[in-house]
Parts: structure tokens; sequence; C-alpha cells
């Protein structure tokens, strides 16, 4: 069994000659590489065939990571024979032997605890890796599941991540755990890294999110921040902090499943506003992603898209496919809903369609501190792997049933 990541692009021949694919899959990601590394971004490669060509000319040579689930320079470091044969800096040779033997001798292309600002946990069993970025906050910004990347991660507000914002003021007022609109292709991000944990199958993180404009910084009018005002931030960071934790592995689920657990702390001076909404959380997958549905737990079979039901998100063929469910009676004054978007793009990599799950209050007292948890569970696989997880989670919540 292969664990794999991304598209293949070409074949490429090794330093040996030999035929070696240096641009396979379980190696190379263009649009992971181009979002991964800042320095690809800047020097030009902003599509699928110019990141090909700066991995094969620049990018293995300086040791870049170009897939979620492998790493050459952490496969060097977890394996002392391969570092003792080809030394700390033998990057090709890396990528040559885990193509040749480390893949089906099962060995992990990453460090357990991370390495370089990026923290990745895996359930290798399921061929599901999960991994976040310093650079995005500490967001999940890869998902990769059977050969495929799920999670678009062309800006801070895409990602697997938590926000949330403050009717009627939308992004004038939005603490984003992945950073701000203007970090951008940028190496850091004004959100603040508290801590990170990632082990075995958990991955641990609690940041104090950036806020979607800097300071004072207007908004073209749309309906996402009110009249175009300028941003009602004083500050780029919220200073108070959003926590995950990140399980791949569901109760009584034998699906890849990952549960999310969000934290949200409510307080310090929030602008008048009547409602709060939090995305606990919100995913952005690749632009391949482009069929809605919901699953009716009744009949269960998948459904028209319903806002009150757990969605299911996939590709035309359902060979890839995320299933949300998060369980009802969670703390939240009305309805929490499934949301979807919908956002085309021409260019490689910009396109994105989203799901959401938000949960709302009304005004809290001004001044005061509050904390808020809620459960999410993410089914993936394919179409028939995701309806069957559902199925699983809906039973162990038999009093939860809605619509």
């Amino acid at each position: 069994m292969s664990w794999l990541c991304g598209v293949v692009v070409s074949v490429a021949l090794s330093v040996t000659g030999a035929a070696v694919d240096l641009t396979s899959p379980a190696v190379f990601n263009a649009i992971f590489y181009i979002t991964a590394n800042v320095e690809v971004w800047h020097a030009g490669a902003r599509n699928v065939t110019s990141a090909k060509y700066h991995w094969l000319h620049h990018g293995i040579d300086e040791g870049l990571q170009a897939c979620g689930s492998f790493h050459s320079a952490q496969y060097l470091r977890r394996h002392s024979d391969l570092e003792k044969a080809y030394g700390l800096k033998g990057y090709r040779q890396a990528i040559e032997h885990y193509l040749t033997n480390g893949l089906h001798e099962h060995r992990l292309g990453y460090l357990e605890g991370g390495y370089g600002g990026r923290w990745t946990v895996s359930d290798a069993h399921h061929r599901l890796f999960v991994s976040a970025s310093a650079r995005m906050g500490a967001a999940v910004d890869s998902l990769v599941w059977n050969n495929h990347e799920f999670i678009n991660s062309w800006d801070h507000g895409r990602e697997l991540q938590m926000a949330m914002n403050f009717i009627p003021h939308g992004e004038c007022f939005n603490p984003t755990e992945a950073g701000g609109r203007d970090d951008s292709q940028t190496a850091v991000t004004n959100t603040h890294t508290q801590s990170v944990h990632a082990s075995g199958i958990t991955l641990s993180t609690t940041v104090l999110p950036a806020f979607w404009l800097r300071a004072v910084h207007a908004m073209p009018p749309t309906r996402h921040c009110r009249n175009g005002k300028s941003a009602m931030n004083t500050e780029n960071t919220y200073r108070h902090p959003f926590s995950k934790k990140v399980t791949l592995q569901c109760p009584g689920v034998s699906q890849p499943c990952l549960h999310f657990r969000s934290t949200f702390t409510i307080a310090g001076t929030i602008p008048s506003y009547t409602t709060l909404q939090m995305e606990a959380p919100t995913g952005y997958l690749t632009g391949d992603f482009t069929v809605f549905r919901s699953f009716d737990h009744s009949s269960g079979h998948l459904v028209a898209y319903s806002a009150r039901k757990p969605l299911v998100q996939s590709t035309h063929d359902d060979r890839f496919a995320m299933g949300v469910f998060s369980p009802p009676n969670q703390d939240t004054d009305e309805f929490m809903y499934y949301g979807k978007f919908q956002f085309p793009n021409k260019i490689d990599g910009a396109a994105s369609n989203k799901w959401n799950v938000v949960y709302r209050k009304h005004t809290l007292p001004a001044g005061s501190t509050h904390v808020f948890n809620y459960d999410t569970y993410i089914c993936v696989g394919t179409v028939n792997d995701v309806t069957a997880c559902l199925k699983k989670l809906l039973q162990a919540h038999p009093s939860d049933l809605v619509g």
C-alpha cells in the first residue's frame, strides 16, 4: 500500500539515469509547492508548468517540500540509515530512495513533532495525512488522502480553519486562525502561534488569530463589510486564543475520519453587534470539489443540499469526498447550519469550494469573557466511504438526529 499525494505531471530522470519520476504524486504537488514555499511564488512559478520546472531545476536540490506527506529533509532525519548513506543534504537521493524503496517499506516521510515550521500527523492505515504550517498560523493547510490533496491554501483566508465574525461588521471585525488578507504571499502571518503539539494521530494548537483586515484598512463596498467601511479592529491581532484539537480517529468509525474540536475565547473590546458567528470549522477545498449534497439520516442516502443536514462535498466522479457532521445540542442561540460557497478562478490553484459549520450567539455583555467549545466530525474518502462514515456517526447520536 503506497502513501501518496498530489497529481502526476511528468517523468524525469534521476541523477543515476534510472527512470524515477521526480514529479511523482508521492513527492510533488504543484499547488502545494507554490503555496507552501513563498520563494517559489516570488521566483515567478505561478502555475503547474512553471512549478514543475522550478522543482526539477531548483527545489529538489534546495530541499524544499513539495507534498503534504513527504519531505526529503525530514525523510533523511527520520531514518538514520539514509542520513548515514546520503548525508543531511542528499535530498535528490532521498527522493529516489523513497520512490524506489521507501514506499514499499512503509517508511514515513516526515518527522514526528514537526520540522521547519510544519507539523504533520497521519493515519497511515487509511493513507491519511494532515499538516499545519507556521506560515498559516498553525491552521491545517494540507489534507492528503489516497493520492489527492483536499485543502486549498491559496491565501490565509482558506485552509481548514476556525474563524468568527460579528454581524453587521463581517470582515471588518473578523478574527481568522490562519492570518489576514494582507499577509498574502508572505512568509509570516499576523496570527501569533502560542503552542503546537503534533504526535501520532493528534494535532493540538493554540493561537492568537489575526484580524482579516489590518487595523483601519478599508474594505471595498461589498456585503462582507458594512457599507464598505474601514476595519473596526485597532490592532492586527486578536488578543484572545483560538484552540483546536484534531484527532484522526472518530469513535465507532472504521473509515478515515477527523474529530475537530474548536475552542473560541470571546473577550476584550468588541464593536456593537447583534450576532456572533463562529465557523467551527470551515473547510476550503480545492477547485475540483464542485458537488455539494446532504446526507439524509432517515433514508441513509445523499439528497439535495440542505443547510440543516450533514454536508457532503465531492469531486464530480465521487472518487474523493468530504462529509461533515456537527452534533446538535451544542452551545448556540440559533440553529447551527452547514454552509456552502463556490469561488471559481481560472488561475491554477486559485479556485476553491467551501463548506462551513456555523454556530451563533446573541450579544454578550460588554467586557465579559466567554469560552465556547464545539465538536465536528469530518469524514474523508470516496462518496461511499463518507456515506458509511456519516451513518455510523449519526447512529452514535440517536437523540440528536435532525431534519
